[in-house]
């Protein structure tokens, strides 16, 4: 079936058994949602045309006034016919509740011995609502992390992913590559952040990452293939040391799968007279380095979207070389947090 929202126009297929919000996020459209089950009415929705069903019991109960405008709840009801309704969609982080979810450990990936994946599952109930590329908290045995970047896409937002990198000074990932064990439990806090697609532009997109700062970027361009965005990405990934692209059988398989995906991985060390030791000057200096033959090869700024992940002190030279070169602040998004 399909399913027109109004008043954007934007359109996604549903089958009958999924519920229209399962099938609008699948598809990389952020609708207003809470609780996910059927007692905040944080979904609900105007039924135009179509038919539809409940797929559970509602809580929630409609006012009078809304009784008489065939009110629906997206999380608790599927489509009978092609539908047309009128909803609030979320398209900025002040759209996004702030939320505290009690997550499961799925799995540790060790991806790498300075990375682990750290896979978590939040209730059916009760699933993360935020947008490709923000942040949360996470808090574990009285570890409070600070801020961690969602790598996971929000169209699945019962299975969340983070990429987290061992830190010797840092008690949450000495925490998770020491003691954590599947199954414990991972309260999260948020979201937040502005770090996230602008799905009105057709200008095509330029994404920069430093290792884990991969995650955020990762989360934004699985949105992009989500929404089956047209125009053209290309990815640079730059690492310390060389094998430290830890997901790049992932990148590899966008740049096979997608006509207008591209991804380029560069390593710090190569750009410092064979020093197998990466420093933050360094990694600064290859960025910068690399920057050179990114210019040539995307040589008018102006047309394109800039997204720069990474510690401020390794993403400085790369976004001044941007704006000296054209990129107009307006078309870049930055997430400079020092842990991702």
């Amino acid at each position: 079936m399909l399913i027109k929202l109004l008043p954007s126009g934007k359109e996604f297929a549903a089958e009958e058994t999924d519920t229209l919000l399962e099938a609008a996020l699948r598809s990389g459209i952020s609708l207003r949602y809470s609780c996910s089950n059927g007692a905040c009415g944080d979904c609900r929705a105007r039924l135009i045309s179509g038919a539809v069903r409940e797929t559970g019991p509602q809580d929630f109960q409609f006012s009078e006034a809304e009784k008489s405008r065939n009110p629906i709840l997206l999380c608790s009801t599927s489509a009978l016919s092609d539908l047309e309704i009128q909803v609030q969609e979320a398209n900025t982080p002040h759209d996004i509740p702030l939320q505290e979810i009690g997550t499961r450990v799925e799995k540790l990936e060790h991806v790498q011995d300075n990375v682990v994946v750290l896979h978590l599952r939040t209730p059916r109930s009760q699933t993360l609502h935020f947008l490709a590329g923000q942040h949360v908290s996470l808090e574990v045995a009285g570890l409070s992390t600070g801020n961690r970047s969602v790598a996971s896409c929000p169209c699945n937002a019962m299975h969340l992913e983070f990429h987290v990198r061992h830190v010797a000074d840092d008690p949450f990932s000495d925490y998770v590559f020491t003691r954590l064990k599947p199954g414990e439990t991972i309260k999260i806090k948020g979201p937040w952040g502005d770090f996230q697609l602008d799905e009105g532009s057709i200008r095509p997109i330029l994404f920069f990452a430093y290792e884990t700062g991969f995650g955020p970027v990762m989360s934004i361009i699985q949105h992009a293939i989500a929404l089956e965005l047209p125009q053209p990405m290309a990815l640079y990934w730059l690492v310390d040391q060389a094998g430290g692209h830890y997901l790049e059988n992932q990148c590899r398989a966008w740049e096979d799968a997608l006509d207008n995906f591209s991804y380029t991985p560069l390593v710090a060390t190569q750009a410092n007279d064979g020093d197998p030791i990466a420093s933050p000057q360094t990694t600064a200096r290859h960025f910068a380095l690399a920057g050179q033959d990114i210019l040539a090869a995307h040589p008018d700024l102006r047309q394109y979207d800039a997204y720069l992940a990474g510690p401020e002190t390794t993403m400085q030279p790369l976004l001044e070389q941007l704006l000296h070169a054209g990129l107009p602040p307006a078309q870049l998004k930055m997430n400079f947090m020092q842990w991702f």
